[in-house]
């Protein structure tokens, strides 16, 4: 009779757990032992490892000057204590690393095309190793100032008292965002108005309405009102005095009856200092300087009236100076024959000689 084989229990295996490695420390410049001590405690703690067990493995996780320390110094390493002390002792003071954490986070910022959780995560960590003891207002502070700025204004109106909340309020955000990438769940018009009138106006008709009455009124409430009695400015004082040095002679050609002096209000220096200049308008009628000058800016003499010279240097003004100051000269020419019109201009290097 055969036997029943299910009832028969197969013999166990124990289960062998796998060990785990720490990284190696290899005591360059920029390793930090504090860090890489606690990683070898946690792998230790792991592999269920005392302190023996912890400084027996330990040589097998050093590289380099690291190894060549613990060779030279092995007879002073008789404790698990003793050997995580001089290691911190000889490749580097926890001070030294405390201060490259400080620089660190005072410039960490948020990088292009890094999650928000990353740049979270990492500032955490920089907390940790400038003060264990750091507060949630202080590390909410630094992580707020190197956030994207799209998030830093979505923070800015929330109350954020501890680094949960502010994970928790990112995540929302980052949800937000992605609702507004996927597809519409409503249809929407094409003359949607951008933003709703805090108003009481009924439509856009009655506001245009409002703000042109507005504008007639102020204008018609500025017309009525009586011009005011200011003292004249300095340019209208100036203005004055100059059509006073000039207008006799004028008015005694044009009409030939006196002109009324202008009755002109009495002025004090500080009325005149405080009084604002009026805007001056271009004049339509060209100046006397503009119509003895051609389209190229060049001078028109007065005597001749060809351009290219003014009156001081004309030349046929200087021909009948010289023909009056010597008229032997001329008595000379007319016995000669008639005078060459080209004749009588003189060199001007001539008439500078002499």
């Amino acid at each position: 009779m055969p036997e029943d084989t299910s009832s028969q229990t197969s013999p166990g295996f124990p289960l062998i757990q796998p060990v785990r490695t720490p990284s190696t420390f290899h005591g360059e410049g920029g390793e930090n032992p504090t860090a890489w001590l606690k990683e070898y405690e946690r792998i230790a703690k792991f592999n269920r490892w005392d302190d023996t067990m912890c400084l027996a493995n330990a040589y097998f996780f050093l590289n380099a000057t690291a190894r060549t320390w613990y060779e030279n110094n092995e007879e002073e390493l008789n404790s698990w204590e003793k050997f995580q002390e001089q290691l911190k002792i000889a490749f580097g003071s926890k001070d030294l690393f405390v201060k490259q954490a400080e620089q660190e986070l005072k410039s960490r910022a948020q990088k292009t095309g890094e999650s928000t959780q990353s740049y979270i995560q990492s500032v955490l960590e920089l907390c940790l190793k400038v003060n264990p003891s750091m507060s949630e207002s202080e590390r909410v502070s630094h992580l707020m100032k190197g956030i994207a700025e799209d998030m830093y204004q979505s923070l800015l109106v929330k109350d954020i008292n501890s680094t949960s909340a502010f994970i928790t309020e990112c995540q929302r955000i980052e949800q937000m965002n992605q609702r507004r990438i996927t597809k519409l769940r409503f249809a929407r018009l094409p003359n949607v108005v951008p933003m709703a009138s805090v108003e009481t106006n009924d439509d856009l008709v009655t506001l245009v309405r409002r703000i042109v009455r507005e504008e007639v009124y102020r204008l018609s409430e500025s017309a009525i009102q009586p011009p005011s009695l200011e003292p004249p400015s300095f340019d209208e004082m100036i203005r004055e005095e100059v059509q006073n040095a000039l207008c006799p002679v004028i008015s005694s050609c044009a009409g030939g009856s006196e002109r009324t002096p202008t009755q002109r209000r009495p002025s004090t220096y500080s009325a005149a200092v405080r009084r604002p200049r009026r805007p001056t308008e271009p004049s339509s009628i060209p100046r006397q300087t503009d119509i003895w000058r051609t389209d190229d800016n060049r001078p028109v003499c007065f005597h001749c009236g060809r351009p290219g010279h003014v009156i001081r240097y004309c030349r046929d003004r200087r021909a009948i100076f010289d023909a009056h100051r010597n008229p032997v000269r001329n008595q000379r020419g007319s016995n000669q024959g008639p005078l060459d019109p080209k004749s009588a201009f003189l060199p001007l290097s001539h008439i500078m000689h002499e």
